[in-house]
């Protein structure tokens, strides 16, 4: 059986990260963090094959957390693509100047996502 691709989602809507879980939880083996803090934590002994970070979070917003990443010799070859709320083009240009692997719009659905998520890593 072919072992399934890892995600860690780091979002601080729970709501949110229960959605993509019932989503895409049967496709890839993933991992939830509701803050940049639990989300490093976790990466201390884990390495996942794509991190879907929140552009928008309290305390390590996303692209704090993503300078981390990068800074980060372990994990700075980690595909990481941004989920944003905002698809203004000003957001967008700021998501784009972080060099993410992509951004996801979370109004996204379950298929679109699926697809998206495929053509980055595979399943």
């Amino acid at each position: 059986m072919k072992k399934k691709k890892r995600i860690l989602i780091i979002d601080d809507d729970v709501t949110y990260l229960k959605t993509i879980n019932e989503w895409i939880g049967e496709v890839y083996s993933l991992s939830m963090a509701s803050s940049g803090e639990q989300a490093f934590r976790w990466l201390e002994e884990n390495t996942p094959d794509l991190i879907l970070l929140d552009y928008e979070m309290p305390v390590m917003p996303g692209p704090q957390v993503m300078e981390r990443l990068k800074d980060d010799e372990d994990l700075k070859y980690v595909p990481v693509v941004i989920l944003t709320g905002k698809n203004d083009r000003e957001s967008i240009m700021r998501i784009i100047s972080m060099c993410p692997t992509g951004y996801l719009l979370k109004s996204l659905g379950k298929e679109e996502l699926l697809e998206k998520l495929s053509g980055i890593i595979g399943s």
